[in-house]
């Protein structure tokens, strides 16, 4: 009986993000990377959410949907202006986007269903450089066996 998919899925989706054309050359890590995150990043966050919800009221062993929240970042530090850096950083956010619309199964990860954005929120700071954040909301459901 499978306990839950979180790993395997953050994992399958590093693997995706990092086959995608547009985020070739840009650090793609399953965790904050820390102090060593480049200018460009995309990264995992913390799974908000896991539901499990049975599919039969019957006892004992049974299927179960699971249905979680995953916080991906994209962060951009390398253009001169916040502007710049924000509209880099949606083109980052962009490609992630695609990744999940072109394949809402991750190529067929065992038991997952699909995912997809659920939201974005973004956050431009300008101290001595700008630096912006688009935090994405990653919907993903499974069927448990």
């Amino acid at each position: 009986m499978a306990g839950t998919i979180m790993a395997t899925f953050k994992a399958r989706l590093v693997t995706q993000l990092q086959a995608n054309s547009t985020l070739t050359n840009i650090q793609v890590t399953y965790g904050d990377p820390g102090g060593a995150q480049r200018r460009e990043a995309v990264f995992l966050g913390d799974i908000e959410t896991n539901d499990h919800i049975p599919e039969s009221l019957s006892s004992g062993r049974r299927r179960r949907i699971e249905e979680f929240t995953l916080e991906v970042f994209v962060e951009v530090s390398s253009k001169p202006t916040p502007q710049t850096c924000e509209e880099r950083c949606v083109e980052l956010a962009r490609a992630v986007e695609t990744v999940l619309a072109d394949d809402p199964q991750l190529n067929n990860l065992d038991q997952l269903m699909w995912c997809q954005l659920q939201s974005m929120s973004m956050t431009t700071v300008q101290a001595d450089a700008p630096v912006c954040t688009i935090r994405m909301l990653i919907n993903a459901n499974a069927r448990l066996s």
